[in-house]
């Protein structure tokens, strides 16, 4: 049964959606929360994972998964030839490249002044904008989106996922 989009609240949320039978929907809160769709489309609806990525250093993230699964059934990790990311050797991961690869491939700190954005690249540009800005505030003495005080509203709701277009 088709899910209905989810609403548009760009209040405290910058989402990323493409045009396709179905769309994913991915959230980013700031600062450290991103919600992705499941880009293997197992179900549609509401996604079924939550991560948090945790500066350690200047070059350097952790990042923490949560994930929802039915009863009985495992998170399954994502493999290649039947191998794990990790077990892939130099040969493979440049035949099957992954983020990973896009990331380390652009060195530790990339100069943005070297880059060359494309159209494609609006979402990146967005989160610097909304970065910037909640680095502003907090310089001005105001709180950055994300930070709730109220014990009633520390519940976020959250839309990402996969969703499948109604027909027109």
């Amino acid at each position: 049964m088709p899910c209905e989009p989810p609403e548009k609240n760009q209040s405290e949320r910058y989402r990323d959606t493409f045009r396709q039978p179905w769309y994913p929907v991915g959230e980013y809160l700031m600062p450290t929360l991103r919600i992705v769709a499941n880009p293997f489309v197992k179900r549609y609806g509401r996604t079924d994972s939550v991560a948090w990525t945790l500066p350690i250093d200047d070059t350097t993230t952790r990042i923490f998964t949560l994930y929802r699964t039915p009863r009985g059934e495992r998170v399954s990790r994502v493999r290649f030839n039947g191998k794990r990311w990790a077990e892939l050797s130099e040969e493979e991961h440049q035949r099957m490249p992954n983020d990973y690869e896009a990331q380390v491939g652009q060195g530790a700190i990339t100069l943005h002044s070297e880059e060359h954005l494309a159209a494609s690249d609006r979402g990146v540009v967005m989160v610097r904008r909304l970065l910037r800005q909640q680095i502003e505030a907090v310089q001005a003495g105001r709180n950055p989106l994300g930070v709730i005080f109220e014990p009633r509203r520390a519940t976020v709701q959250v839309e990402a996922g996969n969703f499948i277009l109604e027909p027109a």
